[in-house]
C-alpha cells in the first residue's frame, strides 16, 4: 500500500531553513552542494552584475533566493543568480521568498543537472514571466541565452553579453564570467 506524501506550502518550506533544497510540487527535493568551480563562476557573475547595478542604480542582484513559481501545490526554485530591476522590486523587508519574476535568472550548470531538470527550471522561470535566462556551462565556458519567444543562442568566450531589453545598458564579455 502506497503512503501519501504530505505536500507543504512555500511558507512551511521557508520555516524549515533547509540548505540546498527546492520545493517541487509541494515536496522537498534536496540536491548536492556545488563544486568549487561552480561557486567561483556564480560569484564572478554576481560581481559583474553588481558592478553594473552599482554604477547604474538599476536594481538588485541575489543568489540562491527562494523564488515562488506557483501555488497549490507550491513550487519554489532557487536560481544560482537573479537580477530584478529597481522599478520592479517588491515592497517590504525582503525576509520571505521572492514572489515576482526576476528580469534575469542565471543557472550555472552542475554535473548533477540532467537535461530534464534544466528544461523544467527554464520552463518554470518562463512560466512566471522571466524574460531572460542564462545557462552557464563551466566545462565549455559558454553561456546559452534563452528568451521565451526567441531562439537559443550559445555565446563563446570571444562574444559579448549585451543588448538585452531586460538589462538596459548591460554589457560584458563572456570571458569575464570565467576570469
Amino acid at each position: 500500500m502506497a503512503t501519501a506524501v504530505k505536500k507543504i506550502t512555500a511558507e512551511e518550506f521557508l520555516k524549515l531553513g533547509l540548505k540546498n533544497a527546492e520545493l517541487i510540487n509541494g515536496e522537498i527535493e534536496e540536491y548536492m552542494p556545488t563544486k568549487r568551480k561552480h561557486g567561483r563562476i556564480a560569484a564572478r557573475i554576481i560581481q559583474v552584475l553588481l558592478e553594473w547595478v552599482d554604477a547604474n542604480d538599476s536594481g538588485e542582484v541575489g543568489t540562491e533566493v527562494g523564488l515562488v513559481i506557483r501555488r497549490d501545490p507550491d513550487q519554489v526554485r532557487a536560481p544560482d543568480v537573479y537580477f530584478l530591476r529597481k522599478d520592479r522590486l517588491p515592497n517590504g523587508d525582503g525576509e520571505g521568498f521572492l514572489e515576482v519574476a526576476p528580469d534575469l535568472v542565471v543557472e550555472v550548470l552542475s554535473d548533477s543537472d540532467t537535461l530534464g531538470v534544466i528544461r523544467s527550471k527554464v520552463n518554470d522561470y518562463f512560466a512566471i514571466g522571466t524574460p531572460l535566462v542564462w545557462l552557464v556551462s563551466p566545462e565549455e565556458e559558454t553561456v546559452e541565452v534563452r528568451a521565451p519567444d526567441g531562439p537559443r543562442k550559445t555565446l563563446q568566450k570571444g562574444d559579448r553579453l549585451e543588448n538585452f531589453p531586460s538589462l538596459p545598458g548591460f554589457s560584458c564579455s563572456v570571458a569575464d564570467l570565467f576570469a
